[in-house]
């Protein structure tokens, strides 16, 4: 484990040091350009790398709990290869503005209509969304929606609404019962907080420097450690904008063999429904935590995507020369 939830930070810039200095590779958010845009009236934060004005652009979304940065190396080293990013952290997650773990699927969704348009604005239209876990959900939700996307690529997703999505939760096999109450007590007390922990075993997600998901989250000072009844209500019923068989915006999906929430078969029964020019990767033994893991394992699968969505020659990484402490492995 990183450090002990007693720590105290100071600010925010001195947690990010400490993360640099323990992770060993250097101070990657300094490289970051922080900025915002407004959705529905809340300034969402983004961290935004620059390749050049006219390269193609991906938005990030990041999952539940969490925010942009975390997956700062993975980020970092995909502008590397030629890419303009835009991460961003929705209402209620990271430095955006909302109440803590309060939103719905819809309202992330606009935020990230609103990501892309400020990603179109910024650079150019060439743009492609990526999530992970929660974000990879809503990224299959904006390929049924936003046909300004040239693809999406999604670490895990499902469909909210479909019977195999109460397998997400902590109690599967209670989700069938328990789903009427939730149903209720989202509409009677949505401002309730729910811990994450009650409904997602965030100890079984392995990360490094800190062992686990739970002993990162209880010692992080951006992180979420409850959401809102209405959230969970929302992600347990919000179907899809439109049927997966007519989504038309190409779609790549990746996860572990050893995903301790998503299934490789609920990913594959999604992927086998969708008609679209689509690409499944699996990578053997891999866990949730994947893209803050092993992002040079999954990083060439996700460039040559998106070299043939983007139709653009990416660096290779052979060309680049690192930054201390930093390695294409």
């Amino acid at each position: 484990m990183l450090a002990s939830k007693e720590r105290h930070y100071y600010s925010i810039e001195e947690y990010f040091e400490h993360i640099a200095e323990a992770f060993g590779f250097p101070e990657l958010h300094h490289h970051f350009t922080s900025d915002y845009f407004v959705s529905d009236g809340l300034q969402i934060h983004v961290d935004v790398l620059v390749h050049h004005k006219s390269a193609p652009t991906v938005v990030f979304i990041p999952g539940t709990a969490i925010y942009a940065l975390c997956y700062s190396e993975f980020l970092y080293k995909l502008h590397l290869r030629g890419f303009n990013v835009v991460g961003f952290d929705p209402r209620g997650h990271g430095r955006s503005e909302g109440a803590r773990g309060d939103y719905s699927v819809e309202e992330l969704m606009r935020d990230t209509h609103s990501a892309i348009s400020y990603a179109i604005n910024k650079f150019n239209d060439n743009v492609s969304l990526m999530g992970s876990s929660q974000g990879g959900i809503v990224s299959l939700y904006m390929a049924a929606k936003d046909s300004r996307l040239k693809g999406v690529v999604c670490q895990n997703f499902a469909d909210l609404t479909a019977p195999e999505a109460a397998k997400l939760t902590r109690f599967p096999r209670l989700s069938k019962y328990l789903r009427p109450l939730l149903m209720n007590f989202g509409s009677i007390m949505p401002n309730t907080p729910i811990p994450i922990n009650a409904y997602l075993d965030l100890e079984l997600v392995k990360i490094k420097y800190f062992g686990n998901m739970k002993n990162f989250v209880d010692q992080d000072p951006l992180a979420l450690h409850h959401v809102s009844f209405r959230a969970l209500q929302s992600l347990a019923s919000t179907p899809l904008p439109k049927p997966l068989h007519q989504i038309e915006v190409p779609v790549m999906v990746f996860q572990g063999t050893a995903d301790s929430i998503f299934s490789v078969e609920m990913t594959q029964s999604i992927f086998d429904r969708l008609e679209c020019k689509k690409h499944f990767e699996l990578f053997e033994g891999q866990d949730h935590a994947i893209i803050a893991e092993v992002p040079d394992l999954i990083l060439p699968s996700i460039v040559k995507w998106l070299e043939g969505i983007h139709d653009y020659k990416a660096i290779h990484a052979d060309e680049i020369k690192m930054p201390n402490g930093l390695t294409f492995n």
